[in-house]
């Protein structure tokens, strides 16, 4: 749950996936919520010696998260995701578009939207590396170059319309001289032709990459690797093939 969500969107999720314990950060609520409630200082927790370790029997069945839609539709639908369903999918994304020991993946997304993933745990399968951006920073492009530049970022995703903010910016920085990023994701809302374009202008060495899905199709459905020649006179930029493991 995203802290920042209104308070009846927070309720509704509680109370639609019938929610028996909510974790939360010192001083948040969730006003109606009457289960159980415990508050995490993970400052504290880190610090301190374990005390006891809970383990339960889980397989390629079993839950491993559940995430709303953002009920564009109608009302948000809880999407349940089996451990099957993102190891499939992430091992996809691994084959599909290889990580190496020195690739470094941005976390910018909130953990409430599916995008999240794969940017907290695909790096895992190659022993890569992830950077957790600032909050606050995903929302200020010019602290996202930023980043980009003094962590040595190779891979990072982007909804469109931030997407060409964050061209805005790295025109100004000559991002595109020198740049350690290899390839961005571009998806959530349908991708411009214009803002592709742009993109190959400004960051010839870099893979633009559309992806698709809906929250139910776990994460992304299928990939679009573009080419500035073969994509030029396009109206619409394609969703592409399914990933790897899906038809």
């Amino acid at each position: 749950l995203d802290p920042t969500y209104p308070q009846e969107r927070l309720s509704y999720m509680l109370k639609d996936s019938g929610a028996a314990l909510l974790l939360m950060q010192p001083g948040l609520s969730v006003p109606g919520f009457s289960r159980e409630t415990l508050e995490v200082n993970m400052t504290t927790l880190v610090n301190e010696e374990p005390r006891y370790h809970l383990f339960e029997p889980a397989d390629g069945g079993s839950l491993a998260y559940v995430i709303y839609t953002s009920g564009s539709t109608g009302r948000p639908k809880g999407v349940a995701v089996e451990h099957r369903q993102a190891v499939s999918f992430l091992t996809g994304m691994q084959r599909q578009f290889p990580l190496r020991e020195d690739d470094i993946i941005m976390v910018k997304t909130s953990f409430s939207f599916d995008a999240s993933v794969w940017q907290l745990f695909w790096w895992t399968l190659s022993g890569a590396s992830a950077y957790l951006l600032p909050p606050g920073w995903e929302k200020d492009p010019a602290l996202i170059v930023k980043a980009i530049q003094q962590e040595g970022i190779t891979t990072a995703h982007f909804i469109p319309a931030m997407l060409n903010s964050f061209l805005d910016h790295a025109e100004i920085d000559a991002l595109g001289g020198g740049t350690s990023l290899k390839r961005v994701f571009a998806g959530g809302e349908p991708l411009a032709p214009q803002t592709a374009a742009r993109f190959a202008s400004l960051l010839p060495g870099v893979t633009l990459i559309h992806g698709y899905g809906p929250t139910e199709a776990t994460v992304d459905a299928a990939f679009y690797v573009l080419d500035s020649e073969r994509d030029r006179d396009r109206l619409r930029i394609p969703i592409g093939k399914p990933v790897p493991g899906a038809r």
